[in-house]
């Protein structure tokens, strides 16, 4: 917030240096959530198109620890990164921007166990991959991203037991995770002046499954298959649409005002369980407002100073039409319904920038303040984030 009082009090007598496209990192991405940020990094990593022309190689430090490394040639650019457990690489024109991302997280833990009588094998399986496909083109005074991804998850438990003399008896125990998303956006960024906006819609599959196959030769009248799909598994819809203004701006001073709406419902499939209840239909919904505000400030052309915060406010609601089964077999209807609003803590970020010819370096520190805003910070969910760039 420190910064706030830098932007109105100092920016009149600050001297004319300030660039406010510097490419800015993870630290500035990550705590500013405004149309009308500046460039970063990361912003340009997810928007393939604007890779394009960068010569640069970075390192982020934080919550998604990683790297970026992009090489312009001629009327492309070529780029790789690593950004947590993703692996991503692309190429960029001034037309358009295609990018792609892998997640491979397999674990495979194999036991055996034998005694005088028995031998146990177990098998476990434990995964979660996805596959990404971004593409982002400019459109005259708008940029439009495209965005896909299929998610797998499996956890699979496989035990053979073996008796000497009998034969053997076999378990399978599958859990399927299976989703596809995708969302469509756009940005007035490349032609704004003071007024920016983002808007897009969004929408998930995820579909869960559960099987089990018992196979026995000792006793095959045992012997068993169920599948069944997860009580959790639904269709997800998402709209947003975000803006911000630049109320306030001198020659090394600016001040961001904004809103971010997001609009979610998720509608879960018809589920029989065992308790003999069966939700015919089940939907959640919920409106999230996040008022923010960014000011920034830049002391010279080698040092920039920016501080944001955000206040979240929640309006949720959640409707299930359920039948339940009892021992007559007669159908008891119900409805349940339930609203509900949460305000939430201010999130609040700060950082500083320093860049010397084709060196910058960022630090930035993220958390929450208590309700109670003179007691300062929570110390719940502090972020540190360090971003070092090399341009050539």
């Amino acid at each position: 917030m420190l910064s706030l009082l830098f932007a109105t009090t100092f920016a009149e007598n600050a001297p004319d240096t300030a660039n406010f496209d510097i490419l800015h990192g993870s630290a500035y991405y990550y705590s500013v959530n405004a149309p009308s940020e500046a460039p970063s990094t990361l912003r340009n990593l997810y928007t393939p198109h604007l890779m394009f022309g960068h010569n640069l190689a970075s390192i982020n430090l934080n919550v998604n620890t990683g790297g970026i490394a992009s090489y312009a040639s001629g009327s492309h650019t070529s780029y790789i990164a690593l950004q947590g457990r993703e692996a991503m690489f692309g190429i960029a024109t001034k037309t358009f921007g295609l990018g792609f991302g892998l997640i491979i997280d397999e674990k495979v833990d194999l036991s055996s166990e034998k005694d005088a009588y028995h031998k146990d094998e177990t098998t476990e399986i434990v995964s979660k991959n996805a596959l990404s496909l971004r593409f982002s083109m400019p459109l005259q005074s708008i940029d439009f991203l495209a965005f896909l991804r299929f998610t797998q998850g499996v956890d699979s438990v496989a035990i053979n037991e073996y008796a000497d003399s009998e034969g053997k008896n076999n378990l399978d125990y599958h859990r399927n995770n299976y989703e596809i998303s995708g969302s469509l956006s756009l940005t007035n960024r490349p032609s704004a002046k003071n007024f920016f906006w983002s808007s897009g819609i969004g929408a998930t599959r995820n579909n869960r499954t559960r099987e089990t196959t018992y196979k026995s030769t000792i006793d095959p009248d045992d012997n068993y298959h169920n599948q069944t799909n997860a009580q959790d598994s639904y269709i997800y819809a998402n709209l947003f649409y975000n803006f911000s203004s630049i109320v306030l701006k001198s020659k090394n001073a600016r001040l961001h005002v904004g809103n971010n709406a997001r609009l979610y419902a998720t509608l879960y499939d018809q589920v029989e369980d065992k308790d003999s209840h069966r939700k015919d239909f089940y939907v959640t919904g919920s409106l999230i407002l996040t008022p923010n505000i960014l000011a920034e400030y830049a002391f010279n052309e080698n040092w920039m100073f920016w501080g944001a915060a955000s206040y979240t406010w929640t309006t949720s609601g959640n409707h299930e039409d359920y039948i339940e089964y009892w021992k007559d077999e007669n159908e008891t209807k119900n409805k349940f319904t339930r609203f509900s609003t949460n305000t939430g803590a201010v999130d609040v970020s700060t950082g500083l920038l320093f860049k010397y010819k084709k060196l910058t370096l960022e630090a930035g520190v993220a958390s929450n303040l208590f309700s109670n805003p003179f007691r300062g910070f929570s110390g719940n969910n502090v972020q540190y984030n360090f971003t070092g760039i090399v341009e050539f």
